[in-house]
Formats: structure tokens, sequence, C-alpha cells
């Protein structure tokens, strides 16, 4: 019965680390996103395509992204290099980019490595930016529904 339960523990264990895995994004080659920035950053300086119509304030801000992306891929081959603060710090930089030249604010997916309730497991999450600001107005409606008290009194 013992050796049962030995034998179900190892199994599980491997298990969870392919769903860990299997959630992950693919590793992806250093050289194509600093290829692709370079090819953002020269259009933005030529002020071609969607890069014309932006105000100054965000091509600053999409360059300060660019320079952020770059000092974290520098000397790396592949994502996979990276650790996963790392990956999902150039997974949301390269999003913001996206939403912000294409106009998707709502649909630039955030994410964030969040620890399990009741658990030392860190989680990746991943959610849109309409998620986001949906359940933060969620949870503001339910804290100003709840009753407040002052001294054992309802205010």
């Amino acid at each position: 019965m013992r050796s049962l339960a030995i034998g179900t523990l190892l199994l599980a264990v491997p298990a969870a680390a392919a769903r860990e895995r299997a959630s992950a994004p693919p590793p992806l080659p250093i050289v194509a996103i600093v290829e692709q920035q370079k090819q953002i950053r020269a259009d933005d300086i030529a002020r071609r395509g969607r890069y014309g119509q932006l105000p100054l304030a965000t091509r600053a801000e999409l360059m300060t992204k660019q320079v952020e992306i770059l000092s974290l891929v520098e000397d790396k081959a592949s994502t996979a290099e990276l650790s996963r603060r790392e990956q999902v710090e150039v997974f949301n930089r390269l999003e913001w980019i996206e939403a912000t030249v294409n106009d998707t604010e709502d649909e630039r997916m955030i994410c964030r490595i969040e620890r399990t309730l009741g658990s030392n497991r860190m989680v990746r999450t991943c959610r849109t930016v309409a998620d986001e600001r949906k359940e933060k107005e969620r949870a503001g409606r339910s804290l100003d529904r709840r009753p407040r008290q002052v001294g054992g009194r309802e205010i």
C-alpha cells in the first residue's frame, strides 16, 4: 500500500511539471525579437505607417519599452535563456508595443507570476487589460456595498 502511494506521488510530480511547461510560451529566437524592434524603430523615426500618428509621449514610451526589451535579451540566443520573470517582462513589453501600435489596448495581455493561494508554487497568469479593469471595478463595487462600522456602530 505504501509503495502504491509513493508510486502515485512520483507520477504526479512529473505530470505537474509537464502542465507547467505546457502553459509556458514556446521559446522565441532573440534574433527575431531584435530584428522586429529595429524595424519598428526605423519606421518610428521615419514616421512611416502606423507610427506616423503616434503622439510624442507615446513615441517616447515606445522607445523606452524597446530599450528595456533589448537590455533584457542582450547576449541571449533564445527566450529560454531568460528567467521566468524576465520572460514575463519581455512578453508584457512586446504586448504593450503591439497594442499601442494597433490601437487595441483593451485586448493587450498582461502576465504576472503569482503565488498560488495556500502554496509556495508560482503560477503564470495572463489576462487582458479589459478583464483586469472589469475585475478592479467588481472589487470596488463589492467594497462599496460592504457596511462600514466605527466603534461598533454602522455608519
